[in-house]
């Protein structure tokens, strides 16, 4: 899932699936698709770390271990490229990953199967609801999730919480140099309650604040900000209404404040712009910052490459008294090509069974679980991937399950569902056909110099200004996609 950072060029893959649509599917579909026909041999596209290429490598050789008449031909990109290489073939691979904010051009286009023959409800009732629902979608009336008529487009790969990672080594080094009392800090960081913003900021710059803030080799406190994570933790979102309507109101404004004046005003951060997502791991893996976010599928890397122990905590909250941690969850699914499914049944039929196998197999979710790559879609594994006999970091995982968990307990972390605080929500990117709307956003900000600015007020005049550009921007979106 390390994909799921990136700014997907959701634009250009919507015109590209869109006139595949009338040239690629049909095409392929009547001329031949230039695959091997051989029913039992399947060509597969992921993206992924080398660890997570390790782990993929690992449950192909048990799917054909325990299938040994069918023959995998794995094919790996870079994340930054894979939707780039997806739109430029013509010959889709037989199954691939699809991320969730990206599925729904495709499905739109027919490129992705319509799997609701090959499924039962029984099957998906093992799985995590809310992966299975981000998967359904009705191409008639443009409507996200399971309704009547929905068709189901993909099994999921996964859920993928974020939540804030630490270095512990760096943390006792900081808390040490600023003379700080250890257990006032270990108290802020509790696996199931929150931080409020006031009380990150000050904790940053409480543990930063023997550094030189003007050298470049000085310990952040944070690499970058999630800024869909602001903006679910205050209470904000981008839209409203099923992203027909804007959100730019003050819950909003103080959530993208907040995201800069880390850096331009506490400065416990690189930059802004979110620039330092890039090279994160990098800083956190060389102890040049405390903090960093991460997901279940990271424990695949962290486990071969810090040289120091970690654990997890919920993302902070707005200050206000009604807010909540809500982390961003991402997702990805097993897409099965159409365009084969309709010339070679019978391939089709091995490529459903080996995507059905990634997704709900209890061999291979309990293997991709303890090589580090998820938390299992199977509900019944939820408790085996917070066992505290699983002796691996994080100590506090458990707190995956309870961003998937939302406020409804089912897995008995808090004693009540009351004191349940902490919940996630799907990226932003997955209730829109295309990434124009956002792109522009962040090109507003960005021209306008607020990833420098200091004064919350000269934030707030900006965004109350561009109100209108942003609804205009989802009108259009909206047109393209329901129009």
């Amino acid at each position: 899932m390390k994909g799921k950072f990136r700014n997907h060029m959701k634009k250009v893959f919507a015109v590209a699936a869109a006139s595949m649509l009338t040239l690629g599917s049909f095409a392929a579909i009547a001329c031949g698709d230039g695959r091997d026909s051989d029913p039992k041999k399947l060509t597969f596209w992921f993206w992924g770390s080398p660890a997570e290429i390790n782990v993929y490598n690992q449950l192909i050789q048990q799917y054909q271990d325990e299938h040994p008449d069918v023959t995998i031909a794995p094919i790996h990109f870079e994340s930054n490229v894979y939707m780039d290489k997806f739109v430029a073939e013509r010959n889709k691979p037989d199954v691939f990953f699809m991320p969730d904010t990206d599925f729904l051009t495709w499905a739109d286009a027919g490129v992705m199967l319509n799997l609701n023959d090959y499924v039962t409800e029984e099957e998906l009732n093992l799985l995590w609801p809310e992966a299975v629902n981000e998967y359904y979608y009705n191409p008639e009336t443009k409507t996200l999730g399971k309704s009547e008529g929905a068709h189901f487009y993909g099994f999921p790969k996964d859920l993928g919480p974020v939540c804030l990672t630490y270095n512990k080594t760096l943390l006792e080094q900081q808390i040490a140099r600023n003379n700080l009392d250890r257990d006032e800090v270990y108290d802020l960081l509790s696996a199931d309650k929150a931080m409020t913003w006031t009380q990150f900021r000050t904790l940053l710059k409480d543990l930063t604040k023997d550094q030189d803030k003007s050298s470049p080799a000085q310990i952040y406190g944070i690499p970058y900000y999630e800024m869909d994570i602001a903006m679910y933790s205050n209470g904000a979102d981008y839209f409203k209404n099923n992203a027909e309507t804007h959100g730019i109101d003050d819950r909003f404004i103080e959530a993208v404040a907040f995201n800069i004046q880390l850096a331009t005003v506490d400065k416990v951060m690189p930059s802004a712009d979110m620039s330092g997502g890039t090279d994160a791991y990098t800083k956190f893996f060389n102890s040049r910052t405390i903090f960093t976010w991460m997901g279940p599928w990271d424990n695949a890397d962290f486990w071969t490459q810090v040289k120091f122990g970690y654990d997890v905590i919920p993302a902070p909250r707005g200050d206000h008294d009604d807010t909540q941690s809500v982390s961003m969850i991402g997702s990805m699914c097993y897409g099965v090509s159409a365009a084969m499914a309709a010339k070679n049944p019978a391939k089709a039929k091995t490529a459903i069974d080996f995507a059905k196998w990634l997704s709900m197999s209890e061999t291979c979710q309990k293997k991709s679980m303890e090589l580090g790559q998820q938390v299992p879609n199977l509900l019944s594994m939820a408790q085996d991937f917070i066992s505290s006999t699983w002796e691996v970091e994080p100590a506090h995982r458990s707190l995956f399950v309870d961003i998937i968990d939302g406020n409804s307990n089912s897995v008995g972390i808090y004693s009540s569902e009351a004191e349940d605080k902490i919940s996630g929500k799907t990226r932003s990117l997955y209730y829109t056909y295309d990434s124009t709307w956002k792109d522009n956003l962040m090109s507003y900000i960005d021209d306008r110099n607020l990833w420098r600015e200091t004064s919350y007020e000269k934030i707030k005049s900006a965004l109350e200004a561009y109100k209108n550009d942003l609804q205009a921007d989802l009108n259009e979106m909206n047109e393209r996609w329901k129009g």
